[in-house]
C-alpha cells in the first residue's frame, strides 16, 4: 500500500529506500549486498588462479622441458587477440546456456554449480596464454641483465634468480597484472551477463501467461546488470545502482594498486 493505494513492483527509490526494487520486488539493496561476494571472491580467485600458473608455466618455459610450451601459448594469444574475448567466450560458453537453463519449478543446484565451473574454466584458459607471453617477455628481459648474468656466473640456477634476485621486479610486475586482469574479469562477466550468460546459472519466472524474466539466481553484480538491460528505459534503477557499485569498485580496486605500488617504489628508494 502506497499513500492508501495498492501497488505493484517494480517501486522507484522514492517509494522504496534506498535504490528501489526490481520488477518482481526484491530490493535493489539487499540483491547489491548478496551479490558483492560472488563478484569480488570469484573474480578474485579467478585472477589469482591465473597469475599464479601463468608465473609458474612462464618458469617452466626457461627450462627446455618447458620451452615447447611457449610456441603453443604465442599462437593462442595472437588467436585470442584477433577473436574479440566477449565473442570468443559466447562461442564457448553459449553451448551450456541453454540445456541449464531452468524454470522457477526446476532448480537443480548442482547443475548450476556445474555451469559456473565451466564457465571459471573457460575464462581462466582465455586468460592465460597473454599472461605466459607477458611473464616470460619479462623474466627474458632480466637474464639479459648484467647482475643476472654475473649471479649466473657465479652458479647461481635459473630457480634462484627468479626467487631472489628477480623478487622485486616480479613482485611489481604481479601486482600490475594482477589489478590489470581483475579489471578484465570484471568487465568480461558484464559482457556475459548481456547475453544472459550468468555467473552461476539463471532461472526463468513467469511474470504472466506472455512473459518470463530471466534472472541471475546468485545476485551477482553483471547479473543484476544483465537481466535488467532491456528495461533501462522504465526502470533504470535498476541497471545503474548496481552499475555504479561495479564501476566504484573497479576505482577502488585502480586507488589500490596505486597505493601498493607507490609505497614499494618508496621503499625502495
Amino acid at each position: 500500500m502506497i499513500n492508501g493505494a495498492l501497488s505493484y513492483p517494480p517501486f522507484t527509490p522514492l517509494e522504496v529506500l534506498p535504490f528501489g526494487t526490481d520488477i518482481l520486488g526484491f530490493t535493489i539493496f539487499a540483491k547489491v549486498i548478496q551479490g558483492f561476494k560472488y563478484t569480488f571472491f570469484i573474480g578474485l580467485l579467478l585472477s589469482s588462479a591465473q597469475i599464479l600458473i601463468s608465473l609458474f608455466l612462464s618458469i617452466l618455459t626457461l627450462y627446455k622441458l618447458g620451452s615447447a610450451l611457449l610456441p603453443i601459448f604465442s599462437y593462442l594469444d595472437k588467436l585470442f587477440t584477433l577473436i574479440p574475448k566477449p565473442f570468443l567466450l559466447l562461442l564457448l560458453i553459449g553451448p551450456y546456456y541453454h540445456a541449464l537453463l531452468f524454470s522457477a519449478e526446476d532448480v537443480q543446484p548442482a547443475a548450476n554449480l556445474e555451469f559456473m565451473l565451466i564457465q571459471l574454466l573457460i575464462l581462466f584458459l582465455v586468460g592465460l596464454p597473454n599472461l605466459v607471453k607477458l611473464y616470460h617477455a619479462e623474466l627474458t628481459f632480466l637474464f639479459k641483465q648484467d647482475f643476472a648474468l654475473a649471479s649466473q656466473t657465479l652458479g647461481s640456477s635459473k630457480l634462484r634468480s627468479v626467487r631472489y634476485s628477480f623478487k622485486p621486479q616480479l613482485i611489481e610486475l604481479t601486482l600490475n597484472l594482477f589489478f590489470k586482469v581483475l579489471t578484465q574479469n570484471l568487465s568480461l562477466f558484464i559482457y556475459l551477463a548481456y547475453f544472459q550468460l550468468y555467473l552461476g546459472g539463471s532461472l526463468v519466472t513467469q511474470l504472466d501467461a506472455s512473459t518470463n524474466y530471466t534472472v541471475t539466481i546468485s545476485n551477482e553484480w553483471s547479473g543484476l546488470i544483465g537481466q535488467n538491460i532491456n528495461r533501462l528505459a522504465s526502470t533504470p534503477w535498476t541497471v545503474l545502482v548496481p552499475l555504479a557499485f561495479y564501476i566504484g569498485l573497479v576505482f577502488l580496486l585502480n586507488g589500490i594498486k596505486r597505493a601498493l605500488i607507490g609505497g614499494m617504489q618508496n621503499h625502495s628508494i
